[in-house]
């Protein structure tokens, strides 16, 4: 049974450590699965990749509020993060080339090699949600 937590966030650089603490609170202390150190670390990383995405990039930091979902069931965690969409019609998120020396772009780079599988929400939402998974889910070969 999957156990759901939602929580909306101003659009503001620094709620996304309020939502890092959220997420890691909950996933630590709250839950009922055990997850491993290294899962949580993923999550709450991947999640702040998200949540900077949404401020950055998306009317969400021009005054508006991020929405996150957290989604856990026993050896997986879903997390959405819902912005208010890009300013003037935008893109959807995607993978930047990066250079060396780029001192931004490498938060989809992360989610993507993170993440088990990851992609935009489904329209008419705007953002973005990845799984992680750990462990044999139910019906897959050992590693």
């Amino acid at each position: 049974m999957a156990v759901v937590y939602f929580q909306r966030f101003p659009g503001w650089a620094d709620q996304v450590k309020r939502a890092r603490s959220w997420c890691e609170g909950l996933l630590t202390v709250h839950c009922a699965f055990d997850i491993p150190g290294d899962t949580v670390a993923s999550a709450v990383l991947l999640l702040s990749e998200a949540a900077t995405n949404a401020i950055r990039h998306t009317a969400s930091g021009r005054g508006g509020k991020f929405d996150v979902t957290l989604m856990v069931e026993q050896r997986r965690i879903t997390i959405e993060v819902e912005d208010e969409g890009r300013p003037a019609g935008g893109t959807t998120p995607f993978i930047r080339p990066i250079t060396p020396m780029a001192q931004h772009g490498r938060g989809m780079t992360l989610i993507d090699y993170l993440a088990d599988t990851w992609g935009p929400l489904p329209t008419p939402r705007h953002g973005v949600g990845f799984t992680l998974t750990w462990g044999n889910l139910p019906g897959t070969a050992a590693a």
